[in-house]
């Protein structure tokens, strides 16, 4: 059973993959430090989560494929608490947006862009309105989507886009040839990367970048065509349910 998302909610998906079909599988990383200092860190659960990511690559013969991962902090500690046995490699392509410099510009614009935003309570205690977040951010985003929100740090969507989706055709190649590949990344960066391969649109992509667990599973195979096809959209059956978390 797998994970998918439909109309803001998160609902089950059945699918019957070949264990030993090749499988493009993306990894959220684990928990990182939210509301301290250096976000950008795993938390002691986001260490643990981790672990049992490896557990579930074990358990599915994977700790011998090869691992690319993005070179930010939060990225690589989950990659090696991974303890993958396969060659792995540092790929720039699949680091995250700033998601404060987004948030920074739409509250600078939000007057000439027309819309409301949360209480300061929001920004100033993101933990205790972490839902509050979420349920405001996919208006972020799809403001930046539109190219209506400027945000000088981040640059334009349509080049994120360009940038994480570029390694997809070496990815397809790698499967093609009869290998497995795990990748290790963030939330927007893995939502865009499967509604592009999916063919989803960008209401899909936002409202899976924010209901990406941490620690989750997303696995994609190769049809006979070539195509994309989903096995697992934001799966985390190898969590227990006090370690599943959003942020």
């Amino acid at each position: 059973m797998a994970l998918g998302v439909k109309r803001g909610r998160i609902v089950s998906q059945n699918t019957s993959p070949q264990n030993d079909a090749p499988r493009l599988v993306m990894l959220r990383h684990g928990q990182a430090s939210l509301g301290t200092a250096d976000y950008d860190r795993l938390s002691p659960l986001g260490q643990a989560q981790a672990i049992a990511l490896r557990d579930r690559l074990e358990e599915a013969r994977l700790l011998n494929s090869p691992v690319v991962a993005g070179s930010l902090k939060r990225q690589q500690q989950t990659r090696r608490l991974l303890s993958s046995r396969g060659p792995s490699q540092i790929d720039e392509s699949l680091n995250e947006y700033t998601v404060d410099r987004l948030i920074r510009s739409t509250l600078e614009q939000a007057e000439d862009l027309g819309i409301d935003v949360p209480d300061d309570r929001a920004f100033a205690d993101p933990k205790t309105y972490l839902e509050t977040f979420l349920e405001w951010f996919p208006t972020v985003l799809g403001l930046w989507q539109s190219e209506r929100l400027t945000c000088s740090h981040n640059g334009r969507w349509s080049d994120f886009h360009a940038r994480v989706t570029a390694p997809v055709p070496t990815w397809k190649n790698v499967l093609s040839s009869g290998d497995s590949l795990v990748v290790v990344s963030s939330a927007g960066v893995i939502s865009t990367l499967a509604a592009h391969m999916l063919n989803e649109d960008l209401s899909w992509q936002r409202e899976l970048n924010v209901r990406l667990y941490n620690a989750s599973v997303t696995e994609l195979s190769l049809d006979d065509q070539g195509r994309w096809t989903r096995l697992r959209i934001n799966c985390v059956g190898h969590l227990e349910p006090d370690a599943i978390t959003l942020a």
